[in-house]
């Protein structure tokens, strides 16, 4: 037993089982909220409130949960987090009304957010290759989108979030047979930051960077138009007369086409420069927001569905780490990460609220219109954003 033990520890196997089962809960858990909500008789303003609620939630609790992580260690700290995601989506599956669902989802979204910085950090400090690692997390998703409608539709409603708790409890086996080089990493900047030879900075420093700021402004515009999108798109692919299984089909086929952009990450990441890779996944999206907002056929629909949906998201999670390396100090890579963090949260939060009551006015096609001239503002920043090319800094090679 112990030398079984043993090989688990740190293996292959282990960042496989933690990150497809961790995504494979965050599917289960997001997937087809909006679907639930409104099958339970909610209106869509409704839906937007409980999601920007739960990203409220989250863009205040990011920095505390980082505070905790430092001062006790980032396992003890994400172990207590897996285990209180069981216990919220527990609640949620038994809550009586509106508002405990509110509050519980709130709860599964700050937990299981402010666990995927030490996930996704794990994939670059494990002992193995980036790509070969979070690949997993992708599968996971996708597989946990198809499932979340075969069984909403087969099983129950609420069935989806009976199988985040499941999910996250084979996680946190993941987890625990995990050993990545972040005690290291940290100790070094500690040992950095204390050199008399290196002049400290202060988040003042971050925040007069004009090139920060302006990316900042970028970011918001992004992830509210694709957080909002995210969000309706199950209820709009169902409004259009497709079954709840039949768009999670789709949703997860268009989650698997971040695969080979994962695994050949290494062969275009560190070739095409900053602003050239912002300006692709701005024109997806707002390619994606014109077909949805002239409420074209389905068929087109779902082609941009497939392009618009997690290619432009993956591309933008693995560019963004590129851009703040290339326009934020080495000592202050995290903070600023945190920072991009929290103002996606706040573009979501905007950008569900409106959007969800301009889908309950007048349709979701007006609300993808609003969304695409979101998006098209934020194309024309890209095209105004001087920012290097990052190929310099071979964070993918």
């Amino acid at each position: 037993m112990e030398r079984l033990l043993a090989k688990y520890t740190n293996s292959y196997a282990s960042y496989v089982i933690l990150f497809f089962f961790y995504d494979l809960a965050f599917a289960f858990f997001s997937a087809l909220i909006s679907v639930y909500l409104i099958g339970k008789g909610y209106s869509a303003s409704q839906v937007s409130m409980c999601i920007s609620v739960a990203a409220l939630a989250n863009m205040v609790t990011q920095p505390i949960i980082g505070s905790l992580t430092d001062k006790f260690g980032m396992r003890s700290v994400n172990m207590v987090m897996f285990a209180a995601t069981c216990i919220a989506a527990a609640l949620f599956v038994i809550a009586p009304n509106f508002l405990i669902i509110v509050g519980t989802y709130a709860a599964m979204n700050l937990l299981m957010n402010g666990v995927n910085p030490t996930v996704e950090r794990m994939a670059t400090s494990s002992p193995y290759s980036y790509g070969s690692i979070r690949v997993w997390g992708s599968i996971g998703f996708a597989v946990g989108t198809q499932l979340t409608g075969i069984i909403y539709d087969s099983i129950a409603p609420v069935a989806p979030y009976i199988g985040v708790i499941i999910a996250m409890l084979i996680a946190i086996f993941g987890f625990w047979g995990t050993n990545p080089r972040l005690a290291e990493t940290e100790a070094a900047k500690i040992e950095d930051a204390a050199s008399d030879e290196v002049e400290p900075v202060s988040t003042k420093t971050l925040l007069t960077n004009k090139k920060f700021l302006y990316y900042l402004v970028l970011q918001i515009l992004f992830a509210a138009v694709t957080g909002a999108a995210y969000s309706f798109c199950p209820a709009f692919l169902t409004s259009k007369g497709l079954e709840a299984s039949t768009a999670s089909t789709i949703l997860a086929v268009a989650t698997l086409l971040e695969i080979p952009l994962l695994l050949f990450s290494s062969k275009f990441m560190d070739k095409i420069a900053n602003k050239t890779l912002l300006f692709a996944i701005f024109t997806l999206v707002v390619v994606e927001m014109v077909v949805y907002g002239l409420n074209l056929p389905l068929p087109l629909v779902i082609v941009a569905t497939f392009l618009g949906r997690h290619p432009p998201a993956i591309i933008n999670i693995m560019a963004n780490m590129k851009v703040v390396n290339t326009i934020v100090d080495a000592r202050q890579q995290i903070a600023g990460l945190a920072l991009v963090k929290t103002c996606q949260s706040f573009g979501t939060i905007i950008s569900n609220n409106i959007g969800g009551r301009i889908a309950d006015a007048a349709g979701y096609p007006a609300m993808f219109l609003f969304l695409l001239v979101m998006i098209s503002v934020g194309l024309a920043g890209v095209v105004f954003f001087q920012v290097p090319s990052g190929n310099d800094k071979k964070l993918f090679s």
